[in-house]
């Protein structure tokens, strides 16, 4: 019973929060007609989505016995490549 009513209140705040915001865009639409007015540093610059490098061929090969994944890399430095990937990935 608590539980719902909790979650009627929080409904009731978000819907009063989302009209007052709502409110607020219309009177700044009716003040000037045109966006112009905004700040263009308000606007966050489009970064390129980020896109990792594609290997052509694995450099482990994965066994799954009992649920458990196995990985057997090919040589010593492959393993170590891999980890420092998860561990410190490009930026």
């Amino acid at each position: 019973m608590e539980n719902e009513v909790k979650q009627r209140k929080q409904r009731n705040r978000r819907r009063e929060r989302a009209q007052r915001m709502q409110a607020q865009r219309e009177s700044k639409a009716k003040d000037g007609d045109s966006g112009e007015d905004e700040s263009p540093s308000r606007e966050k610059p489009s970064r390129p989505p980020n896109r990792r490098k594609k290997l052509k061929e694995p450099v482990f090969e994965e066994d799954i016995i009992d649920g458990f994944a196995i990985l057997a890399f090919k040589s010593y430095e492959d393993l170590e490549d891999s980890v420092s990937l998860i561990l410190f990935p490009p930026a």
